[in-house]
């Protein structure tokens, strides 16, 4: 038992749990090891034959759960099945079995025996504490609405022999006909559907399959309900019923319509795969196609070999009407071991406050880790090259709520762009480092979230920390953030020292967001930027060309470097940005899942205290090319005023007291009006033996319109990045 025990207890999630589990807040501090335990109880001792010691054992796990809050329902649940299981099977006590079966069902109703532990045994004393007391005992579909929905609350009445009704041949017919009605009329749709089941066997009329359809249609069974009309619908037909066929035939085709899917994805690489989908067993041909289910919470438990060891798979997803959901079976061992000190502190427990303390004392962390690598680069037709390596990498406590990651950048730029030449100065090429750092860590419904960045240049040194908290509301289908910012930059000249020339830039941003849950499958994210920024940004090598009153009218959008050098003015005059600006962006994000595809657009408003004024918009749509590969086009828009002191040809006179110019003055053609475009195309490719490794290659064609700027008139420039990134958990 210690060996087992030893095995089991602290055994990490499985695959299936750290990937699709609900969210932290739903999880209890000793599902983990209980759920272990379980099954390894059920795979050593009870396949062995030790019964005694099997149940020995589950009675241990009994004191794991018996504070509510130590344990979910649903691994409760899982315990009173297994319990039962070793009574019915092994040790042969039905009415021992019969309640911890029920007491199971009673914490979970839509909780499953164990497809690889069920004898005629077991299933009989399942059955008899699912559908204790059900008239007829019903039908297949009928035991599992009553499961579902946790059964009536109400004592079953059962036929004893009363005379028929009028117009009835048989008084089983008639009995449990009134009893339907009257659960009908009470809106008792489950024992309705079941009265009706029970007095269609003992004598079959077509308007009691009718109300047996109506009722489960009722009672959210729309699978068992479409059957139900379409049957009534050709009885009907054969008995010239015509208004009854064709109303029962229209019922079915609207709820056929309504009902949801599930897809679930074999898994490559294994063999002696078998699937259950609650608790029935899937066929070979049924796997990757759409199987027609009830909406709620389904369950696909799977068990297979890889390389010869036995593995299993367990997921729960909940549909709603007209969804398609899709399951992809990641089959992973089943058991680890773990330290015997464990075990001896729980031999040793005296009282449940000790014996829950050993198991917080020895728990291990399943830890969630993300890396990888991205390779980047850039070129445009301005002669500009960017090449960008990056490495990143992320640590994930699910259940604990707690993580943090960082990644580190490197920028090599290239350029000899027109305004470079038009300030005579030679092609340069420099490094840019960015290292950042971040973690957050959930208090209850409350995330909170610090991070900090840097970037280093030659003659550029950005700082910034900050800190975002999030709240979880309306069971986390709300969920607004606040978020503080702030950097402090020290902007340089390339070769001379800060402590000679240095000009410093601090900014504060805040961002209030909210992400709302539509609906099982959409999301809409809204937030509002402001970011106030106080400093002399203007570039230290931008000079400006000036011209003569009479001459700037005359100069022209696109005008080209010789005609500018020609008529400019021979001073050369520096950049001046304004000391400070305060901008502002209202931005949304909607994302919509499909059954095989995502639809993503966002939306950003943006205007600043200079004057300029943005809207941008981006698209992509996301599309499965089976279940190993996706594919996404992208397309975003961008338009932009320009900012209010922007000109095309800026004005320099000669005065007795010296050269005039405008006091703010830029050639950052960014800053004047422009429209841009950009289209491309992604890829991600999932491999590797459990699809951990995803390799990401994306491509994008960016074309830059500047419609009242010097030199030139448009760009186009070319992005492409190359990822690789690995999740181990």
């Amino acid at each position: 038992m210690i060996r087992r025990l030893a095995q089991a207890l602290l055994a990490p999630l499985v695959a299936a749990a750290i990937t699709f589990a609900p969210a932290p807040a739903s999880a209890a501090p000793n599902d983990e090891e209980v759920e272990a335990l379980v099954q390894t109880v059920l795979e050593a001792s009870y396949k062995e034959g030790n019964y005694k010691e099997a149940l020995d054992t589950l009675n241990l796990a009994k004191q794991a759960c018996a504070k509510k809050s130590a344990c979910s329902p649903k691994v409760r649940a899982k315990l009173y099945v297994a319990l039962g299981t070793v009574l019915a099977g092994g040790m042969k006590k039905s009415s021992d079995a019969k309640a911890a079966f029920a007491t199971a069902i009673k914490e979970d109703p839509t909780v499953a025996l164990f497809p690889d532990f069920t004898s005629p045994e077991i299933q009989k004393a399942w059955n008899e504490a699912r559908n204790a007391g059900s008239p007829s005992g019903g039908n297949q579909e009928t035991k599992e609405a009553k499961a579902a929905s946790g059964g009536s609350k109400k004592t079953k009445v059962t036929y004893e022999g009363q005379a028929p009704g009028r117009g009835w041949r048989t008084g089983e017919g008639s009995f449990y006909y009134e009893q339907a009605i009257k659960a009908e009329k009470q809106s008792e749709w489950l024992d309705c559907a079941a009265y009706g089941r029970a007095s269609y066997e003992a004598e079959e009329r077509t308007s009691t399959l009718f109300l047996v359809a109506s009722c489960e249609a009722r009672a959210g069974l729309w699978v068992e309900a479409v059957s139900d009309y379409e049957a009534t619908a050709e009885a009907a037909q054969r008995k010239n019923i015509r208004q009854m066929a064709a109303q029962a035939q229209r019922r079915a085709e609207e709820l056929r319509a309504k009902i949801p899917k599930i897809v679930v994805q074999k898994p490559a690489g294994a063999t002696d795969v078998k699937v259950r989908l609650n608790g029935v067993e899937l066929e070979e041909d049924q796997l990757g196609s759409e199987i027609p289910v009830n909406p709620g919470e389904r369950t696909v438990i799977a068990t297979g070999k890889v390389n010869g060891a036995e593995q299993s798979f367990e997921q729960s997803v909940n549909v709603g009407e007209g969804e398609t959901a899709t399951v992809e079976i990641k089959l992973r061992p089943k058991g680890k071991a773990i330290d015997r000190a464990l075990v001896q502190c729980m031999q040793n427990a005296q009282t449940q406050d000790e014996f829950d303390e050993c198991i917080a004392k020895n728990r291990k962390l399943p830890l969630n880790l993300k890396f990888g690598l991205e390779f980047s680069a850039y070129h445009d037709s301005d002669k500009v090259d960017v090449v960008s390596p990056t490495l990143f990498f992320n640590v994930e406590n699910p259940t604990s709520g707690w993580g943090f990651g960082g990644s580190f950048l490197v920028d090599v730029v290239t350029a000899a762009s027109t305004d470079i030449v038009a300030t005579a100065s030679p092609r340069w090429t420099e490094q840019r480092y960015v290292p950042a750092l971040g973690g957050h860590k959930k208090f209850g419904d409350v995330d909170l979230n610090l991070h900090a960045a840097m970037s280093i240049e030659p003659d550029y040194l950005a700082t910034s920390v900050g800190t975002t908290v999030a709240l979880d509301l309306r069971q986390k289908t709300v969920t607004p953030s606040l978020s503080y910012d702030f950097s402090y930059d020290i902007a340089g000249r390339s070769g001379t020292s800060y402590e000679v020339f240095s000009r410093r830039i601090q900014r504060h941003a805040l961002d209030l967001a909210s992400s709302f849950v539509l609906d099982k499958n959409s999301v809409l994210t809204t937030n509002f930027s402001l970011v106030i920024e106080s400093g002399d940004s203007s570039k230290p090598y931008r000079y400006i060309p000036t011209f003569a009153p009479d001459i700037a009218p005359r100069v022209l959008p696109g005008q080209s470097l010789a005609t500018v050098n020609f008529y400019r003015n021979p001073e050369r005059i520096l950049e001046q940005l304004p000391l400070s600006r305060q901008r502002f962006a209202l931005a949304g994000r909607y994302a919509r899942r499909f059954s095989a595809s995502t639809l993503r657009m966002e939306e950003r408003l943006y205007a600043d205290s200079w004057g300029l004024k943005a809207t941008t918009t981006d698209l992509r749509y996301l599309y499965d090319v089976g279940k190993n590969v996706r594919i996404w086009p992208h397309f975003r828009f961008h338009a932009q005023t320009g900012t209010a002191f922007w000109q095309l040809a800026y004005v320099a006179e000669k005065t007795p007291t010296g050269l005039q110019v405008p006091a703010l003055r830029t050639g950052d053609r960014e800053l004047g009006p422009l429209l841009g475009v950009t289209g491309g195309l992604g890829t991600r490719i999932a491999f590797g033996e459990n699809k951990n490794w995803g390799l990401i290659a994306s491509g994008d064609v960016i074309y830059t319109r500047f419609l009242n700027t010097l030199f030139i008139l448009q760009r186009f420039g070319y992005f492409g990045a190359l990822t690789l990134e690995v999740d181990v958990e």
